[in-house]
């Protein structure tokens, strides 16, 4: 108190600022994803440092005095070693960098200190003829600002809006626990289907003990006289491999299609799905030749049961970067999608040739490495028309509904499909803030042009593209034009708009 009460009377004001940013900035850790990228330890030794921060600067500015002219604190000093060395030190995503850096320069800037500085706006409701606002309190005294917290803020009910995330934000939150518990719940089903036995220690090693454990006891529930657990394995793999490709077949190099970067590009992938399917379904095949009493086990098929059996994706079987919490089934019919799409392009090479891959459309998230893909079509406009990489910038253009299947008329342009935008909608090719929690993009062209033709309006929005909804996978940026001329990219950062290439999580 005596510390917050101390000349000039603006310091506790900016206190009360700093107390107002490190509440938002830590309460939007609840709702990671949307509300950061990952988690971040933002704790109370930053608040500390950050208060030492201000003192030390008011008192070399104020020198004694009462009140000290807004215009003489240093704003921009303190902006800056709050985003850089306090609380940015441990921020390596850098539109949570922007998002930090935004919060800032709302709250810590010439109009900060003015009663009429809106804190909060909330977001607009059907139920409410107006959205509600709430200002910078009137005081210079912490029991001034306390008195305000308890008749203003504890008599309203709090959302998400007021940490700038849209009110529905709760929802993804809940689906995140939901998917977290689900998953947890699987894993302890199929521990305890095992009648609370050690899967590694029981499974046999002669296939005649099949129905007996190691401690010589019946442990058989089936009529067969196989355990519980060898009789699901066994119904799982066949199931998984009915949902697999049969193959995928593999493209033919020649001395011309060698030299397409893209061409280059599609035979990698098609060479890693094509050796990663092989691996599962002799895995796969393997398991049930032992689930069959055809096959004896070695110390690699027994890691397989014990992964698959506690719905654990074997190691072997993580060639790509997936969602930490993924289930096998999850990646199964994942897998397959991206095989399925491998195939048809090794197949469109087969009937018209490399050149047909520039017109094909892609899903990108269905892509083993799909930040190579947008590489490769960038030496391919480059290659193509004898530029330099260094001088092309891509542009984007989301297609209406309308005119999903428009014809690619040039060597430039290439289609994408399966993108997701979360926390807003595009129409007409142009941004604008959604109450949806997420909304599938139509057929979206990628358009590499000189860096010169580039439009430049202060209405393009810089968005992140990762790989999934958990974020975790920064690929690359797009730049899509606002609708609403009013909106700058902080607010679109402050609802954590971005666009996904996968939806899975």
């Amino acid at each position: 108190s005596l510390r917050m009460n101390k000349i000039p009377n603006e310091r506790s004001r900016l206190y009360f600022l700093l107390a107002w940013f490190h509440a938002v900035i830590q309460e939007r850790l609840r709702y990671v994803p949307l509300g950061w990228s990952k988690h971040y330890e933002f704790t109370e030794a930053d608040l500390k440092c950050a208060l030492d921060t201000i003192d030390i600067w008011i008192d070399l500015i104020a020198m004694g005095r009462t009140n000290l002219p807004i215009d003489k604190i240093p704003w921009e000093a303190l902006r800056t070693l709050l985003s850089q060395c306090i609380y940015g030190g441990r921020i390596d995503n850098p539109f949570d960098q922007r998002l930090l850096n935004g919060f800032l320069s709302k709250l810590f800037s010439l109009t900060s200190l003015n009663t009429d500085m809106k804190l909060i706006i909330e977001e607009q409701d059907e139920k409410l003829q107006q959205p509600l606002v709430i200002t910078m309190p009137d005081g210079v005294k912490r029991e001034q600002f306390i008195t305000w917290i308890e008749q203003t803020l504890r008599t309203l009910i709090q959302q998400p809006s007021w940490l700038g995330l849209p009110n529905n934000a709760e929802i993804v939150l809940l689906t995140t626990r939901a998917r977290e518990t689900l998953a947890k719940l699987l894993k302890m089903s199929s521990i305890i289907t095992n009648d609370d036995e050690d899967i590694t220690e029981n499974i046999p090693i002669d296939q005649t003990t099949i129905d007996t454990s190691i401690q010589g006891k019946p442990r058989s529930d089936t009529s067969d006289g196989r355990p519980v657990w060898m009789k699901q394995l066994h119904n799982s793999c066949l199931t998984w491999l009915k949902l697999l490709p049969t193959k995928v077949t593999t493209m033919r190099r020649t001395t011309e299609n060698i030299k397409d970067p893209l061409f280059r590009f599609f035979e990698r992938e098609v060479n890693t799905g094509s050796k990663l399917l092989s691996v599962v379904q002799s895995d796969l095949r393997d398991l049930i030749a032992v689930c069959e009493t055809k096959k004896k086990q070695t110390n690699y098929h027994r890691q397989l049961i014990s992964d698959l059996i506690k719905g654990v994706i074997p190691q072997s079987w993580k060639r790509y970067t997936i969602p930490k919490n993924l289930t096998v089934i999850q990646w199964i019919t994942d897998f397959s999608d991206r095989v399925k799409q491998l195939e048809s392009i090794s197949k469109l090479v087969a009937d018209q040739g490399f050149k047909s891959l520039k017109s094909c459309p892609i899903w990108l998230g269905g892509l083993f490495t799909p930040e190579a893909y947008v590489t490769a079509s960038r030496q391919c406009v480059a290659q193509t028309n004898q530029w330099s990489l260094e001088e092309l910038a891509l542009q984007v253009m989301v297609q209406d509904s309308t005119d999903q299947q428009q014809q690619i008329q040039d060597d430039c342009t290439f289609a994408i499909r399966g993108l997701r935008l979360q926390g807003a909608k595009c129409r007409s090719n142009k941004l604008s803030l959604s109450s949806s929690i997420s909304t599938e993009l139509n057929l979206t062209l990628f358009k590499w042009i000189r860096s010169t033709e580039k439009k430049q309006t202060n209405s393009m929005i810089t968005l992140p593209v990762y790989l999934n909804a958990t974020r975790s996978e920064l690929l690359f940026t797009i730049e899509l034009e606002s609708a609403d001329t009013s909106l700058n990219e902080f607010d679109y950062y402050e609802r954590g708009v971005a666009v996904l290439t996968s939806s899975i999580a």
